[in-house]
Protein backbone atom coordinates (compact mmCIF):
# COMPACT_ATOMS: atom_id res chain seq x y z
CA UNK A 1 0.00 0.00 0.00
CA UNK A 2 1.19 3.10 -0.81
CA UNK A 3 1.34 6.24 1.47
CA UNK A 4 1.40 10.16 0.97
CA UNK A 5 4.19 11.68 2.88
CA UNK A 6 2.56 13.92 6.38
CA UNK A 7 1.02 17.10 5.53
CA UNK A 8 3.23 20.06 6.53
CA UNK A 9 2.95 21.02 10.43
CA UNK A 10 5.53 23.68 9.68
CA UNK A 11 7.26 25.81 6.96
CA UNK A 12 10.15 23.64 7.46
CA UNK A 13 8.85 20.44 7.49
CA UNK A 14 7.35 20.90 3.97
CA UNK A 15 10.37 22.46 2.63
CA UNK A 16 12.06 19.47 3.78
CA UNK A 17 9.91 16.69 1.96
CA UNK A 18 11.12 18.20 -1.15
CA UNK A 19 14.10 16.42 -0.32
CA UNK A 20 12.82 12.87 -0.20
CA UNK A 21 12.20 12.45 -3.93
CA UNK A 22 15.17 10.65 -4.12
CA UNK A 23 13.65 7.48 -2.44
CA UNK A 24 10.50 7.05 -4.86
CA UNK A 25 7.42 5.51 -4.12
CA UNK A 26 7.49 4.25 -0.66
CA UNK A 27 5.93 0.95 0.12
CA UNK A 28 4.06 0.25 3.83
CA UNK A 29 5.64 -3.44 4.32
CA UNK A 30 4.60 -5.87 6.74
CA UNK A 31 1.11 -6.80 8.96
CA UNK A 32 -1.67 -5.32 6.75
CA UNK A 33 -3.23 -3.22 9.25
CA UNK A 34 -0.71 -1.64 12.03
CA UNK A 35 -1.63 0.33 15.00
CA UNK A 36 -1.88 3.92 15.06
CA UNK A 37 1.10 5.74 17.68
CA UNK A 38 -0.70 8.78 19.44
CA UNK A 39 1.53 10.97 21.28
CA UNK A 40 0.60 9.98 24.99
CA UNK A 41 -2.10 12.57 27.00
CA UNK A 42 -3.71 12.71 30.29
CA UNK A 43 -3.18 9.92 32.46
CA UNK A 44 -2.07 8.15 29.91
CA UNK A 45 1.12 10.65 29.61
CA UNK A 46 1.76 10.44 33.48
CA UNK A 47 2.25 6.66 33.38
CA UNK A 48 4.36 6.76 29.97
CA UNK A 49 7.59 5.26 30.13
CA UNK A 50 10.10 7.89 29.62
CA UNK A 51 13.34 6.83 27.00
CA UNK A 52 16.25 8.99 27.74
CA UNK A 53 18.50 9.91 24.95
CA UNK A 54 22.18 13.26 24.09
CA UNK A 55 21.29 15.64 21.92
CA UNK A 56 22.99 13.88 18.60
CA UNK A 57 19.66 14.38 15.90
CA UNK A 58 20.33 10.69 14.66
CA UNK A 59 20.44 9.34 18.32
CA UNK A 60 17.02 11.17 19.13
CA UNK A 61 15.62 9.91 16.00
CA UNK A 62 16.08 6.25 17.18
CA UNK A 63 14.78 6.97 20.53
CA UNK A 64 11.34 8.15 19.04
CA UNK A 65 11.28 5.03 16.79
CA UNK A 66 11.08 3.41 19.95
CA UNK A 67 8.39 5.70 21.65
CA UNK A 68 6.25 5.47 18.62
CA UNK A 69 6.06 2.25 18.39
CA UNK A 70 5.79 1.02 22.26
CA UNK A 71 2.90 3.78 21.94
CA UNK A 72 1.75 1.89 19.33
CA UNK A 73 1.43 -1.24 21.31
CA UNK A 74 -0.26 -0.08 24.45
CA UNK A 75 3.01 0.86 25.88
CA UNK A 76 2.57 4.90 26.49
CA UNK A 77 6.18 6.27 25.74
CA UNK A 78 7.77 9.51 25.81
CA UNK A 79 11.37 10.63 24.82
CA UNK A 80 13.26 13.11 27.66
CA UNK A 81 16.56 14.42 25.53
CA UNK A 82 19.48 14.53 28.11
CA UNK A 83 23.18 16.55 27.62
CA UNK A 84 24.23 12.67 28.02
CA UNK A 85 22.56 9.72 28.15
CA UNK A 86 24.06 7.41 30.40
CA UNK A 87 22.96 4.02 31.86
CA UNK A 88 22.85 5.52 35.33
CA UNK A 89 19.77 7.05 34.39
CA UNK A 90 18.34 3.72 34.34
CA UNK A 91 19.74 2.58 37.39
CA UNK A 92 19.09 5.57 39.72
CA UNK A 93 15.51 5.09 38.54
CA UNK A 94 15.42 8.77 36.36
CA UNK A 95 14.83 6.86 32.99
CA UNK A 96 12.91 3.52 32.21
CA UNK A 97 14.86 3.52 29.26
CA UNK A 98 18.05 4.94 27.90
CA UNK A 99 18.74 4.48 24.30
CA UNK A 100 22.74 4.93 23.68
CA UNK A 101 25.47 4.42 21.75
CA UNK A 102 27.77 0.91 22.64
CA UNK A 103 30.91 3.20 22.44
CA UNK A 104 29.61 5.82 25.27
CA UNK A 105 28.02 3.33 26.83
CA UNK A 106 31.21 1.21 27.58
CA UNK A 107 33.47 3.84 28.57
CA UNK A 108 30.57 4.92 31.07
CA UNK A 109 29.97 1.95 32.97
CA UNK A 110 33.34 0.42 32.89
CA UNK A 111 36.03 2.69 32.24
CA UNK A 112 39.47 -0.14 33.05
CA UNK A 113 37.74 -2.64 31.14
CA UNK A 114 37.18 0.02 27.92
CA UNK A 115 40.67 1.12 28.31
CA UNK A 116 42.01 -2.67 28.05
CA UNK A 117 40.08 -3.05 24.52
CA UNK A 118 42.77 -3.32 21.67
CA UNK A 119 40.51 -2.16 18.47
CA UNK A 120 36.67 -3.16 20.01
CA UNK A 121 34.41 -4.67 17.79
CA UNK A 122 30.75 -4.05 18.42
CA UNK A 123 30.46 -7.49 19.91
CA UNK A 124 33.56 -6.29 22.27
CA UNK A 125 31.35 -3.56 23.54
CA UNK A 126 28.00 -4.89 23.59
CA UNK A 127 29.72 -7.30 26.42
CA UNK A 128 31.44 -4.92 28.19
CA UNK A 129 27.90 -2.90 28.29
CA UNK A 130 26.33 -6.22 29.88
CA UNK A 131 29.07 -6.77 32.39
CA UNK A 132 29.18 -3.04 33.78
CA UNK A 133 25.30 -3.10 34.41
CA UNK A 134 23.87 -3.75 37.86
CA UNK A 135 21.16 -5.58 38.94
CA UNK A 136 18.93 -2.69 38.40
CA UNK A 137 18.87 -2.78 34.76
CA UNK A 138 19.17 -4.92 31.70
CA UNK A 139 20.29 -4.81 27.78
CA UNK A 140 17.28 -5.26 24.95
CA UNK A 141 18.74 -6.55 21.24
CA UNK A 142 21.42 -4.03 20.06
CA UNK A 143 20.49 -2.29 16.40
CA UNK A 144 21.77 -4.68 13.60
CA UNK A 145 23.41 -1.56 11.80
CA UNK A 146 26.80 -1.25 12.80
CA UNK A 147 28.13 2.92 12.35
CA UNK A 148 31.54 2.12 10.61
CA UNK A 149 33.95 4.86 10.30
CA UNK A 150 34.89 5.76 7.00
CA UNK A 151 37.92 8.38 6.06
CA UNK A 152 36.37 10.78 3.14
CA UNK A 153 38.17 12.86 0.55
CA UNK A 154 36.92 14.68 -2.62
CA UNK A 155 37.53 13.17 -6.33
CA UNK A 156 39.46 15.76 -7.02
CA UNK A 157 42.05 14.59 -3.90
CA UNK A 158 41.76 11.05 -4.13
CA UNK A 159 43.02 11.84 -8.28
CA UNK A 160 45.93 14.04 -7.15
CA UNK A 161 47.17 11.40 -4.53
CA UNK A 162 46.20 8.37 -6.98
CA UNK A 163 44.10 6.91 -4.29
CA UNK A 164 41.76 4.42 -5.69
CA UNK A 165 37.96 5.55 -4.88
CA UNK A 166 37.32 2.11 -4.17
CA UNK A 167 40.10 1.68 -1.71
CA UNK A 168 40.47 1.61 1.59
CA UNK A 169 42.64 3.47 4.69
CA UNK A 170 44.97 0.87 4.36
CA UNK A 171 46.21 0.81 0.69
CA UNK A 172 49.84 2.33 0.56
CA UNK A 173 48.72 5.08 -1.94
CA UNK A 174 47.18 6.47 0.95
CA UNK A 175 49.95 6.16 3.81
CA UNK A 176 52.26 7.99 1.10
CA UNK A 177 50.18 10.71 0.62
CA UNK A 178 48.82 11.00 4.37
CA UNK A 179 51.85 13.24 6.19
CA UNK A 180 50.59 16.49 4.12
CA UNK A 181 47.10 15.86 4.63
CA UNK A 182 44.75 18.04 6.77
CA UNK A 183 42.97 15.28 8.75
CA UNK A 184 39.29 16.63 10.66
CA UNK A 185 37.61 13.96 13.14
CA UNK A 186 34.22 13.97 14.84
CA UNK A 187 34.43 14.53 18.51
CA UNK A 188 33.48 10.97 19.86
CA UNK A 189 36.32 9.27 18.53
CA UNK A 190 39.10 8.11 20.73
CA UNK A 191 42.32 10.10 20.66
CA UNK A 192 42.87 10.05 16.50
CA UNK A 193 46.65 10.31 16.11
CA UNK A 194 47.77 6.99 17.92
CA UNK A 195 45.38 5.02 16.37
CA UNK A 196 46.16 6.35 12.87
CA UNK A 197 49.61 5.96 13.31
CA UNK A 198 49.74 2.46 14.65
CA UNK A 199 47.17 1.00 12.16
CA UNK A 200 47.88 2.84 9.00
CA UNK A 201 51.60 4.51 9.35
CA UNK A 202 49.36 6.92 8.64
CA UNK A 203 51.18 10.64 10.39
CA UNK A 204 48.77 13.52 9.02
CA UNK A 205 50.57 16.89 8.87
CA UNK A 206 47.34 18.28 10.98
CA UNK A 207 44.35 16.99 12.95
CA UNK A 208 40.85 19.38 14.15
CA UNK A 209 38.01 17.85 15.88
CA UNK A 210 34.76 19.20 15.11
CA UNK A 211 31.13 17.92 14.20
CA UNK A 212 30.36 16.02 10.99
CA UNK A 213 28.73 18.50 9.94
CA UNK A 214 31.91 21.18 9.61
CA UNK A 215 33.68 18.38 8.63
CA UNK A 216 31.79 17.86 5.43
CA UNK A 217 31.94 21.30 4.42
CA UNK A 218 35.36 21.41 5.93
CA UNK A 219 36.58 18.54 3.29
CA UNK A 220 34.11 20.28 -0.12
CA UNK A 221 35.48 23.43 0.40
CA UNK A 222 39.06 22.38 0.71
CA UNK A 223 39.68 23.72 4.26
CA UNK A 224 40.44 20.00 4.95
CA UNK A 225 41.87 17.23 2.77
CA UNK A 226 40.15 14.36 4.76
CA UNK A 227 37.47 13.67 7.32
CA UNK A 228 36.78 10.50 9.56
CA UNK A 229 33.23 10.21 9.40
CA UNK A 230 30.62 7.47 9.92
CA UNK A 231 30.09 5.48 6.82
CA UNK A 232 26.26 5.95 6.86
CA UNK A 233 26.91 10.05 6.73
CA UNK A 234 24.11 11.16 3.69
CA UNK A 235 26.97 13.82 2.75
CA UNK A 236 28.89 11.12 1.66
CA UNK A 237 26.73 10.07 -1.31
CA UNK A 238 25.13 13.61 -1.70
CA UNK A 239 28.54 14.92 -2.08
CA UNK A 240 30.21 12.45 -4.39
CA UNK A 241 33.20 11.78 -1.42
CA UNK A 242 35.03 8.91 -1.55
CA UNK A 243 34.96 6.89 1.49
CA UNK A 244 37.58 4.90 2.01
CA UNK A 245 36.43 1.67 4.29
CA UNK A 246 38.19 1.26 8.15
CA UNK A 247 38.85 -2.13 7.24
CA UNK A 248 41.65 -2.95 9.50
CA UNK A 249 39.36 -1.26 12.59
CA UNK A 250 41.30 1.64 13.92
CA UNK A 251 37.97 2.78 15.18
CA UNK A 252 35.49 1.17 17.06
CA UNK A 253 32.37 -0.27 15.22
CA UNK A 254 29.21 1.05 17.21
CA UNK A 255 25.35 0.22 17.90
CA UNK A 256 22.21 1.83 19.03
CA UNK A 257 21.33 0.21 22.01
CA UNK A 258 18.67 0.33 24.79
CA UNK A 259 19.62 -0.09 28.05
CA UNK A 260 15.95 -0.72 30.02
CA UNK A 261 14.69 -1.22 33.91
CA UNK A 262 14.29 -4.56 35.54
CA UNK A 263 10.88 -2.88 36.85
CA UNK A 264 9.96 -2.93 33.07
CA UNK A 265 11.48 -5.16 30.86
CA UNK A 266 9.24 -7.93 30.83
CA UNK A 267 6.86 -5.57 30.06
CA UNK A 268 8.65 -4.28 26.57
CA UNK A 269 6.37 -5.18 23.51
CA UNK A 270 8.07 -7.76 21.08
CA UNK A 271 8.31 -4.75 18.43
CA UNK A 272 11.62 -3.68 20.54
CA UNK A 273 13.32 -6.88 19.03
CA UNK A 274 11.94 -6.35 15.48
CA UNK A 275 13.20 -2.73 15.48
CA UNK A 276 16.72 -4.03 16.21
CA UNK A 277 16.45 -6.10 12.95
CA UNK A 278 15.05 -3.36 11.12
CA UNK A 279 17.19 -0.63 11.91
CA UNK A 280 20.09 -1.82 9.79
CA UNK A 281 22.41 0.00 7.83
CA UNK A 282 19.83 1.34 4.82
CA UNK A 283 17.64 2.82 7.70
CA UNK A 284 20.14 4.95 9.49
CA UNK A 285 21.20 6.00 6.01
CA UNK A 286 17.56 6.76 5.41
CA UNK A 287 16.87 8.60 8.45
CA UNK A 288 19.43 11.21 8.34
CA UNK A 289 18.66 11.89 5.15
CA UNK A 290 15.35 12.56 6.40
CA UNK A 291 16.65 14.74 9.55
CA UNK A 292 19.38 16.21 7.19
CA UNK A 293 19.89 19.82 6.61
CA UNK A 294 18.02 22.88 7.79
CA UNK A 295 14.88 21.64 5.45
CA UNK A 296 14.92 18.33 7.41
CA UNK A 297 12.60 16.64 9.38
CA UNK A 298 12.28 16.95 13.05
CA UNK A 299 13.92 13.62 14.80
CA UNK A 300 9.91 12.75 15.64
CA UNK A 301 8.64 13.70 12.34
CA UNK A 302 11.78 11.41 10.49
CA UNK A 303 10.88 8.52 12.99
CA UNK A 304 6.78 8.88 11.94
CA UNK A 305 7.81 8.59 8.05
CA UNK A 306 10.24 5.35 8.66
CA UNK A 307 8.05 3.85 11.18
CA UNK A 308 4.64 3.67 8.75
CA UNK A 309 6.90 3.37 5.21
CA UNK A 310 8.24 -0.07 6.96
CA UNK A 311 4.33 -0.94 8.62
CA UNK A 312 5.19 -0.46 12.00
CA UNK A 313 2.36 1.75 12.53
CA UNK A 314 -0.31 3.20 10.72
CA UNK A 315 -0.64 6.25 8.54
CA UNK A 316 -1.65 9.57 10.79
CA UNK A 317 -5.46 10.43 9.92
CA UNK A 318 -4.12 14.15 9.46
CA UNK A 319 -1.62 13.16 6.67
CA UNK A 320 -4.81 13.70 3.95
Amino acid sequence: MTFSPPAPRRVRSAAGLTSLAAFGVLLVSGCSSPPPAEEPTGSAAERAWTIAVGEHELDQTIANVYALALTSRESPTVVEPQEQATGALVTEGEADLVIGRTMALAQQLDQEGWARLDQPSSADLVALIDGGLDDDAELLDPSVAVLDSALVITLITAEEREISAAGEVADPEFADACDELRIGVRPDLPEPAPLLEEVYDCEPAAISVAEEADLVEGVITARLDAAILTASHPSIEEQALVALTDAERAFPQEQFIPVVSTEVAEEVPEVSAELAQALDDDALVTLRRLTDGEQGLSPQEAAEYWLVQEGFIAEPEDWG
